[in-house]
């Protein structure tokens, strides 16, 4: 079990950054089902390991960003979110990034449960 979740967010993290540039920011949603697809497992293990993986790229690409031009686009855009700071904003964008891929993950198990009729073994 261990093994799958380590995979997934291996996946997630490695397609996400690739397609980083050129595509729209909810491709991470499609990158979560197709790992939901091949790496099927349990509903809450696929979601945490989806959440993890999205968290983690989302997370990182936006830190890099706000350490790139130090923390000036993150402070102006927390302003509009009632002050929110550089790395709240950050911790935010870390978290939707998850629930993406989390859920992007939970919708490719289901799918494959309904086209193969499996459910995982573990």
């Amino acid at each position: 079990p261990m093994r799958r979740i380590f995979s997934t967010i291996l996946f997630i993290f490695l397609l996400g950054q690739s397609s980083r540039f050129g595509v729209p920011w909810w491709a991470i949603a499609p990158i979560g089902v197709l790992a939901g697809w091949l790496f099927p497992m349990h509903a809450f293990r696929g979601f945490l390991a989806g959440f993890l993986g999205g968290s983690l790229l989302w997370g990182t690409t936006a830190a890099m960003l706000n350490n790139a031009n130090d923390g000036i686009l993150s402070a102006k855009v927390g302003l509009l979110f009632q002050g929110l700071q550089g790395w709240q904003l950050v911790l935010l964008t870390a978290v939707l990034g998850g629930l993406l891929a989390g859920f992007g993950v939970l919708t490719g198990r289901y799918a494959r449960d309904l086209y193969v009729g499996s459910k995982p073994n573990d």
